[in-house]
């Protein structure tokens, strides 16, 4: 099968990211559910939490796509790594308001227009009216805010100065009567001339925005769904004071809903110890949904990840072949015939699967390394040789790069202590050094991953521990090297050869990384 020109040509266009896809129709195709997806089709706001390649971006455009069955609801993604057409919100020399409302604004704009669209588009007979309440959202989101102060004031008065002379002859029966008046007048006015400063304050009225945008929901009879992706990409001073923009303009309105995808650890919702709460209050004001980390984890059900693999890698292989091709002539029409058929073994398949440790975008991209080592081979089908070469290549090439000196050396420490003298991979963690910023460096560059959370061990009572583990690849990066674990790296389990050991809690409890290694 590796040797077909349509096979080779159809991995090498197997896409990375979700986001590179043109094709919506094609992203809908490759997505494979564990179980995360009916748990966010709803109207709850809602948070979902995964680490870099876990398929956050993935689950949301498909979600965009499949909340819209007809004209009612309004769906609108927004990537953050997009936003900041000035760049303003990122510039940390600037005020922090103005660096909100450049945020604020790239937020709110994408929102009026998609509004505005829809109500063009599928108009109904309070569509004026609909336009009428989004001009209003927009001048909110436009316009500055005016004020008049009073800046000078000016006395005049105005004197009128005249002088009238009257006279004349009265004749009267009994005698005649000549007079003659003289009079001065002088009259006076009172002016007074104020001047005033128009002062302009640039700002957003959270009431005033969500009384224009409820009344364009409510108009034109739709719903909003917000779906903001990246949400860590925002500086980290900035993210509190975008939660709370979103709580007081969009979370009240009741046609509106919020979906946030993010990294848990660079996540950054509320100003801490801020009285009243400032941002999200998590759980009140906004849900969490399961995290992605947590569905993916192999030694929790190691078949379940593996089928669920191996049918995400058919569906990436079946959108760029033709109609049933992998079908009609291999005979591959689920993930298991593709696991024993394309590998030599379906434990080979297994393989890959915990080399992925649980990232999807790491599972495509070993299996695209392992395709073209296999078929530089000549083989044509993948070994296990292909998937520890491709494993080593990707951690060197990928995870290694992005590591800067400090991290470089912690992970050297760790593994030394784990893997070298414990002779394991997965280790203790006491809470109190979960959100140490090394370990969420490296757990963010997917060198460390989350097993499970709060693990108690007996023979400490009271205290509970996060299980983590060292990445298939910093393992196999040390085979055939002087540094290599002087542990048997091939135990035989039911046939199959299995070159990266099995921890058991057994083992870990007696592993417990100390903070002395963080910070040596």
């Amino acid at each position: 099968m590796i040797q077909d020109q349509k096979i080779t040509l159809a991995v090498s266009r197997i896409l990375q990211r979700s986001e590179r896809h043109v094709d919506i129709d094609k992203l809908v195709e490759t997505f494979v559910d564990i179980g995360i997806f009916p748990q966010l089709i709803n109207r709850n706001n809602q948070i979902l939490y995964g680490r870099r390649g876990t398929g956050k971006t993935h689950v949301l455009k498909v979600l965009q796509t499949e909340i819209s069955p007809d004209n009612k609801i309004v769906s609108l993604y927004l990537d953050c790594r997009t936003l900041g057409s000035t760049s303003q919100f990122s510039d940390t020399s600037l005020p922090l308001k103005k660096r909100c409302l450049a945020l604020f604004r790239d937020i709110l704009t994408p929102i009026y227009n998609t509004l505005l669209e829809h109500i063009v588009e599928y108009p109904n007979e309070n569509a004026e009216k609909a336009i009428v309440a989004l001009d209003e959202l927009l001048d909110t989101i436009t316009q500055p805010i005016k004020s008049y102060k009073q800046d000078s004031e000016v006395k005049r008065i105005e004197k009128e100065v005249g002088k009238s002379k009257t006279g004349g002859l009265n004749i009267t029966s009994t005698s005649p009567d000549l007079s003659l008046n003289y009079s001065d007048k002088e009259s006076s006015t009172q002016a007074t001339e104020q001047t005033f400063r128009v002062n302009e304050e640039d700002k957003i009225i959270f009431p005033s925005l969500h009384k224009s945008l409820s009344e364009t929901l409510e108009l034109a009879d739709v719903e909003l769904y917000l779906l903001i992706d990246e949400w860590s990409s925002i500086p980290e001073d900035i993210q509190p004071y975008l939660a709370e923009f979103l709580k007081r303009g969009v979370l009240p309105v009741n046609r509106a809903v919020l979906k946030i995808a993010s990294l848990e650890y660079r996540s950054k919702f509320k100003i801490p110890n801020k009285t009243p709460i400032f941002g999200f209050e998590l759980g009140a004001d906004i849900s969490t949904a399961p995290d992605l980390d947590d569905y993916y984890v192999f030694d929790r059900n190691p078949e379940q990840i593996t089928d669920l693999f191996s049918e995400i890698l058919l569906k990436h292989l079946n959108v760029d072949l033709p109609v049933d091709y992998l079908k009609n002539k291999y005979g591959i029409s689920s993930g298991k015939d593709l696991a024993s058929k394309l590998f030599t073994q379906r434990d080979t398949l297994k393989e890959l699967s915990r080399a992925a440790e649980g990232v999807v975008r790491d599972l495509i991209n070993i299996f695209t390394n392992a395709f073209f080592d296999a078929r530089k081979r000549g083989r044509d089908t993948i070994d296990l040789k292909a998937i520890l070469e491709a494993s080593r290549q990707w951690f060197e090439q990928d995870k290694a790069q992005d590591l800067d000196d400090e991290m470089h050396e912690v992970l050297r420490r760790i593994v030394e202590d784990v893997i070298g003298e414990k002779k394991a991979r997965s280790f203790l963690l006491p809470r109190s050094l979960i959100k140490h910023d090394t370990i969420q460096k490296l757990f963010d560059a997917r060198v460390l991953h989350h097993m499970q959370r709060g693990y108690a061990d007996k023979d400490n009572p009271g205290v509970r521990y996060d299980i983590y583990s060292l990445d298939y690849g910093t393992y196999v990066d040390l085979i055939g090297t002087s540094k290599e674990p002087q542990i048997e790296l091939f135990v035989e389990d039911n046939g199959a050869d299995i070159v990266v050991p099995f921890d058991d809690k057994r083992s870990i409890r007696r592993i417990i990384l100390g903070e002395e290694i963080l910070e040596q």
